[in-house]
């Protein structure tokens, strides 16, 4: 290196899939903008499949999406809404992070897409079209309680939830919260079956 050379920074690396650009931004958003910044998804049935909405929330601003068709759709179309109205990344740098540009089958790890369509799949199967799972991430300073999923089922009668570091562990923990009641309404579909 001569004195004319000058060391550019590094630009933070990208992350690997939408969901966790969509946490990186509540994270930059709380940090920078407001601490109460929220990230909701919403999936339930209607007309024999499953709709998606999503919504941002924070410092009084709200924007969301509904009638998508799927995880991806609900992000993405979040991500433009967003972006249309309000410049989250005022640098390249920060702009790195941003939910955008990523494949159909990029926005969630395989991983956490076959736990959250189990538990979606199972939800379903138990409780026909009288159900909704919500997520709620927020970069909160304990690990443990930054995503939470809740479900709501049978005109509420059922509302329960679980939590943990990442929707994948939130999803497992509202499992073992909900067993009981899966098992139950899993009868009561039995039961009315054979009257």
């Amino acid at each position: 290196m001569n004195n004319q050379t000058r060391r550019l920074p590094r630009l933070p690396k990208r992350p690997e899939n939408g969901l966790l650009a969509w946490q990186a931004t509540v994270g930059f958003i709380s940090m920078v903008y407001s601490p109460d910044a929220t990230l909701t998804i919403k999936v339930r049935p209607e007309a024999n499949r499953h709709v998606w909405e999503s919504s941002i929330a924070f410092g009084g601003r709200h924007e969301d999406v509904t009638g998508r068709a799927n995880l991806a759709e609900a992000l993405r179309d979040l991500w433009l809404e967003l972006e249309g109205k309000f410049e989250v990344f005022p640098s390249p740098n920060e702009a790195v992070r941003k939910p955008a540009n990523y494949a159909d089958d990029k926005w969630i790890d395989t991983d956490t897409a076959r736990t959250l369509d189990a538990l979606i799949d199972l939800t379903a199967s138990v409780f026909t079209d009288d159900w909704r799972l919500m997520i709620v991430y927020q970069a909160l300073d304990t690990p443990s309680q930054r995503v939470k999923v809740r479900l709501f089922a049978r005109d509420n009668e059922v509302a329960i939830g679980g939590q943990g570091p990442s929707l994948r562990e939130a999803c497992r923990s509202l499992y073992r919260n909900a067993a009981p009641q899966y098992f139950l309404n899993a009868g009561r579909l039995v039961g009315d079956a054979l009257e």
